[in-house]
């Protein structure tokens, strides 16, 4: 099997090839959920969630800040966290920290018709995939996020395509949430697309602490300190607790 690190169109060597290429303004916070991503990559590099047959896959690429173009309409690119493409599968990765739930399509549309026009544009693609007829005002309670997250996996054309939200400190309230979310869409467009809840643990270290002090302080570009702690591992550790399936096919 050949592996192959990506960030954006860009083959990397490792993961400090990686890390270098971000840029800084992701890692001024240390509570980013790009970073226990990244030291999830660093220590399971081979990860894919029992979603993809590692032995029987002759590439398996692992693309970082994946970018989908709009198909219509105008606007910035779909941008997937982490895009793990083999010959047959795809798996396009969500992960989640502290950051808060995103819009909903019918708070995200507003009144714009270009925005109408650009979620067109998703539901196309993810009709033509999963061969079915999608009103997208199905669709108005879900998060704008998710549904050009999964029209990205979609648009690869990969004979099973996964939707994995990976969450660091699964709490209830997350659980029932992205539970309702990913389960009511997979409802909806059906089995041609898996969603996956991955829930991962995290240990804090004394520098992780110590920057989160600083952050707390009010400081608000630790990306120097960040970006050292992870060149170094020696921010947090990062553990799988779960993976779930919350597929709801009719």
């Amino acid at each position: 099997m050949k592996k192959e690190l990506y960030f954006k169109k860009k083959e990397l060597k490792n993961i400090d090839d990686l890390i270098v290429n971000f840029n800084s303004k992701e890692f001024k916070s240390p509570l980013r959920s790009t970073i226990p991503l990244l030291q999830m990559y660093n220590f399971e590099p081979d990860n894919s969630f029992g979603l993809i047959d590692t032995i029987l896959e002759k590439n398996i690429k692992y693309i970082f800040e994946y970018e989908t173009p709009v198909l219509k309409g105008q606007g910035s690119a779909s941008c997937t966290d982490l895009m793990i493409v083999s010959d047959n599968s795809c798996i396009a990765i969500e992960a989640k920290w502290t950051e808060p739930p995103y819009q909903i399509i019918k708070n995200w549309l507003g009144e714009s018709e270009n925005k109408k026009l650009v979620l067109e544009g998703w539901v196309e693609i993810i009709s033509e995939y999963c061969e079915i007829h999608l009103d997208s005002k199905i669709l108005y309670d879900l998060p704008y996020q998710l549904i050009h997250r999964v029209a990205s996996a979609c648009l690869l054309n990969k004979s099973q395509s996964n939707i994995v939200y990976l969450i660091f400190e699964l709490n209830k309230v997350k659980k029932n949430y992205y539970e309702q979310k990913l389960s009511s869409l997979s409802k909806i467009i059906g089995h041609k697309v898996n969603f996956y809840i991955a829930n991962y643990k995290i240990e804090k270290l004394d520098e992780q602490r110590r920057l989160e002090n600083l952050w707390n302080n009010k400081e608000r570009d630790l990306s120097k300190d960040v970006i050292a702690g992870l060149l170094n591992n020696s921010l947090i550790i990062v553990s799988k607790e779960e993976v779930k399936n919350v597929s709801n096919f009719v």
